[in-house]
């Protein structure tokens, strides 16, 4: 049985690598440590959080909170270029919690831009929260 979290990030991560928009960019663990400007653009998904609340005697509600953080190289337009990125991930992202039968909504948006006008590195950071209904205790 494969659990909900490790559910969550490969259906996303399917999602994004056949999405013809995210075409080139390169899929990395979301705990890499150093990025390299050569291997921008890239897309990590994680689940970093959960909160949980019990709901009855057999059941909870889970509260996933899931991260995916796009970097990539530009100029000028690049917080335009992470904009448009941003409306294809929330889209693909929502869809693809519905096909699991999981609740979701986006929960933030984040752009930073650091470097020089030439050469700037942009990173989005978009979380959402999934919402996940299991059995208590979960089962193993």
């Amino acid at each position: 049985m494969t659990h909900y979290r490790s559910q969550i990030r490969a259906s996303i991560r399917l999602t994004l690598q056949m999405m013809p928009h995210f075409e080139g960019f390169t899929h990395l663990s979301a705990w890499a440590k150093n990025v390299d400007a050569a291997s921008l653009p890239v897309i990590a998904v994680a689940t970093p959080s959960e909160r949980k609340e019990q709901s009855s005697f057999d059941s909870s509600d889970r509260y996933v909170t899931a991260v995916v953080v796009i970097k990539r190289v530009g100029g000028d337009a690049l917080e335009d270029e992470l904009d448009l990125d941003s409306v294809h991930l929330e889209a693909a992202v929502l869809q693809t919690m519905q096909t699991l039968n999981f609740g979701g909504q986006l929960e933030s948006t984040e752009i930073d831009l650091s470097g020089s006008a030439e050469q700037r590195v942009g990173t989005l950071t978009m979380a959402f929260r999934v919402f996940v209904s299991t059995q208590e205790p979960y089962p193993l």
